[in-house]
């Protein structure tokens, strides 16, 4: 089983490539790293916020995304988002991005989404969606609504649960309309070396839509997490 998920994750992205027409954009690779941490709101708030404190989870995150060549850095960024758990199987959260861009004007974003999240048997479903407004240079800026499908597949005996998803990209401020602008494979697991901390590999694969100089990419990301309430 460990031998079949290794060569499951190595292959992925080459079995997404042979998906494609034979006239093809430039496929590049890319270098995602990040470190997160989450956990409660402040314990000063709990009194005020009563029953609500329980159902908010706050978080930050430091990431680093590489051009073609890993270590010719593209971006710096940092995240800070909240998130309220309105039922057991929804949340709402809102997210701010400040990303510093190599050789470029930097970029900040809102996003606003929505979680439903749902297991059956030894799978784990999820749904993402939600809307994004990216300010670019000169006054410019670009909403998506963002759609992503998660599913998980517990292995009994086995900690590297992988992990299989896909994401649309859709732009609506266009003047000719709402379309879709890229879509995002990812196949990935994650592995607990102690409680609280975690560690996610993953290989993703970008394609854009209907841009005016379309690129595929071929993404080898890793993602740190600490978890507060755990450690």
């Amino acid at each position: 089983m460990r031998s079949a998920l290794l060569l499951l994750l190595a292959l992925f992205p080459f079995w997404v490539a042979a998906q494609e027409p034979s006239l093809t954009p430039p496929t590049r690779q890319e270098l995602w790293v990040s470190i997160g941490v989450g956990g409660r709101a402040p314990k000063f708030l709990e009194k005020p916020l009563g029953d609500h404190y329980k159902r908010i989870r706050l978080s930050g995150e430091l990431g680093y995304r590489s051009d073609d060549r890993f270590f010719a850095g593209k971006q710096v960024y940092t995240d800070l988002a909240a998130r309220y758990k309105l039922t057991k199987w929804l949340s709402l959260a809102t997210e701010y991005r400040y990303a510093i861009r190599i050789g470029s004007s930097d970029r900040h974003r809102i996003a606003f989404q929505a979680r439903l999240d749902h297991s059956f048997g030894r799978f784990d479903l999820e749904y993402r969606g939600g809307y994004q407004m990216t300010f670019l240079d000169s006054d410019r800026q670009r909403n998506l609504v963002r759609n992503k499908f998660s599913v998980e597949y517990r292995i009994p005996n086995w900690k590297l649960d992988p992990e299989l998803s896909v994401e649309f990209f859709t732009r609506t401020n266009d003047p000719e309309g709402w379309y879709l602008t890229g879509t995002r494979y990812k196949l990935g697991t994650s592995w607990s070396p102690r409680k609280g901390y975690s560690i996610g590999p993953a290989i993703l694969y970008s394609k854009d839509g209907m841009v005016s100089y379309p690129e595929n990419r071929v993404i080898w990301s890793v993602d740190l997490g600490i978890d507060l309430r755990k450690t």
